[in-house]
């Protein structure tokens, strides 16, 4: 359901000529992200979007960020000290933004807190509030029966999680919602 509602909402936002910013999981294979195992291994074709949203690729509306960590916007850092996220912001003269993607205790979490963040410091003008569309978001399963034969791994229930880490945004300041409604009637 969440990769249908990120191609719905992408697919509006495209079509009105919105700006769309993409973040793309993206690893190095000798370079964990403790604590969880390799995953999005450049040229494994994980870190390549899904064919549903594919065809954010071509759109010169959307902007592609390949991240190598948690947080979407850390993972925006360039090495002159710059943030991809934050000068798409003030280009785009974006003043809500709308978050969805996986996994929502993890990546959007960590993206919205530190955005968050980011905006009460003024490092992102002219953004005012961001919004995550709890339908627009998921995270995974790991059962208990499967941590416990794993050394270090540790279960994570997906519904639980993905209610708790919309609880933790909601906590810091982002407003949370079930629908979105785009202009006049439009509505996901």
């Amino acid at each position: 359901m969440m990769v249908e509602e990120a191609a719905s909402l992408s697919k509006l936002f495209t079509e009105r000529k919105w700006p769309v910013f993409v973040f793309l999981d993206s690893h190095h294979p000798n370079k964990p992200e403790s604590p969880y195992p390799p995953h999005c291994i450049l040229g494994s074709g994980e870190e390549d979007l899904v064919p549903a949203l594919k065809w954010l690729e071509e759109d010169p509306n959307v902007t592609i960020k390949r991240k190598d960590c948690f947080d979407g916007f850390i993972g925006s850092m360039e090495k002159d000290g710059s943030n991809t996220f934050a000068k798409w912001v003030k280009a785009n003269e974006i003043t809500s933004v709308l978050v969805v993607g996986v996994c929502t205790d993890i990546c959007v979490l960590d993206f919205v807190c530190s955005t968050l963040s980011a905006k009460n410091i003024g490092l992102v003008p002219p953004l005012e509030e961001v919004v995550v569309y709890s339908q627009g978001c998921a995270t995974f399963n790991f059962p208990v029966d499967i941590a416990r034969t794993l050394k270090g791994a540790l279960p994570h229930p997906q519904e639980l999680l993905h209610h708790i880490g919309l609880y933790m945004a909601k906590g810091r300041g982002a407003k949370i919602v079930r629908k979105v409604t785009l202009g006049s009637s439009q509505e996901l």
